[in-house]
């Protein structure tokens, strides 16, 4: 019992020793552990196949501290692969530089008397016009974003953009996609910095065309705008509030012009979308073969587009209807003569909820759930009715709920 009592005792002196070792011996060669090797977790959108077309996730309004936001290129970058999305657009301002002031200012060491730089506004001769010409490279920028996805290997296509800022209350603003040289469109006039960014190839959307107007009606400037063939289409839901301009979709369908829903953000995303939670991040989802520049470009084009905000599809009803019935399936899966019904059950499997009314009736299919649903006769012609609904979390022409009918699957 001694011989092994004095091994347990020898054994916690080792132990003892060892521990006393470890907390005041440093240890070499340990300080440069990688922490950020552990995954890094996406918040996966998982959206149907609609007539042939894959479904991909862009965001075409966003800023970085090269114009007037608070989060660097690569950032965003980062955070567009987080939040689930396939494409984002870097749309820095032509003539505002918020964030030059504080760069200036860091930088002044650097000059060769120490003081910073003067920090003018972009716009500061004529704050209504905002036609002062930009102070930095954008295109470097940009050039900074895909190298930065290109080295990290993350999958997001990153558009050559920026927003064409005038007065809002009168003029508009523009954001210009898919540029090949952003300086270029910097031009005083703005129907020449429109016309530039034309001439390059470039989509043209209208931003937030109700911020800081009475009406949403066309201006002068803008009916000259319009009438020159230089918008593409209209941010109709934008914002990290977000808003809907409900009359914009009815100029959509008007005048052939695409829908689009951003976020228009200045800070980082999670402060609004929490990642991994019901509601995602406002996007555009657009329908295209594949995600290559030119598959996306003629899907924009040709205004295969639905937005999406805050779990509410805003769309043309065509397309707002083939979604519908890509991502939900239908089946009966009973059937009562007696009582004249038939009963649907009805499956979403795609990450967005449908809100869908019968009358006073209101059902919610949530992502990846089911719910079951009766229907009866047609009284007329005796015939069982299918499932059709109004669907709440829809918007389209005319302020309105599309009312769809979901096919049964064969």
């Amino acid at each position: 019992m001694k011989k092994l009592f004095l091994i347990l005792a020898v054994s916690v002196f080792a132990v003892s020793s060892a521990m006393a070792q470890a907390v005041h011996k440093p240890v070499v060669g340990k300080t440069g552990i990688r922490l950020y090797n552990h995954p890094s977790y996406r918040t996966e959108i998982i959206l149907p196949q609609v007539k042939g077309y894959n479904i991909y996730k862009g965001d075409f309004h966003v800023h970085t501290i090269y114009s007037d936001g608070e989060v660097t290129p690569r950032e965003r970058v980062r955070e567009a692969w987080y939040d689930g999305l396939d494409i984002i657009a870097l749309t820095d301002h032509l003539e505002l530089r918020s964030y030059e002031k504080f760069m200036l200012k860091a930088h002044a060491p650097y000059n060769k008397d120490g003081k910073p730089y003067q920090y003018i506004r972009g716009g500061a001769g004529n704050k209504t016009d905002h036609t002062t010409p930009i102070y930095c490279d954008l295109d470097a920028t940009y050039e900074e974003a895909v190298q930065y996805a290109k080295n990290e290997e993350i999958p997001v296509m990153v558009v050559r953009g920026t927003e064409i800022w005038r007065n809002p209350a009168v003029i508009g603003e523009y954001n210009a996609l898919f540029l090949t040289d952003i300086t270029d469109v910097a031009k005083p006039d703005i129907i020449e910095s429109l016309k530039e960014a034309r001439k390059q190839g470039a989509i043209i959307i209208h931003n937030h065309p109700g911020w800081r107007r009475k009406t949403m009606d066309k201006s002068e400037m803008q009916e000259k705008i319009y009438a020159e063939k230089l918008v593409d289409g209209i941010e109709v839901i934008g914002g990290t509030g977000p808003t809907l301009y409900p009359k914009m979709i009815d100029r959509c369908v008007d005048e052939k012009l695409t829908i689009f829903s951003n976020t228009d953000t200045h800070r980082t995303s999670a402060q609004y979308y929490p990642r991994g939670g019901e509601i995602f991040r406002s996007m555009t989802f657009i329908l295209a073969k594949e995600c290559t520049e030119k598959a996306i470009k003629d899907a924009l084009l040709k205004r295969r587009t639905i937005g999406y905000a805050a779990n509410h599809l805003i769309g043309e009803e065509m397309w707002l209807g083939e979604f519908l019935n890509a991502a939900v399936e239908c089946k009966v899966v009973a059937v009562n003569d007696k009582k004249e019904h038939r009963a649907f059950q009805l499956t979403n499997h795609c990450s967005v909820p449908f809100v869908f009314r019968r009358g006073k009736t209101t059902y919610t299919l949530n992502p990846f759930h089911s719910i079951r649903v009766n229907f009866g006769k047609n009284k007329e012609n005796g015939k069982y009715n299918t499932p059709k609904f109004a669907v709440e979390n829809m918007w389209t022409v005319g302020d309105k709920h599309p009312v769809l009918t979901i096919e049964i699957d064969k």
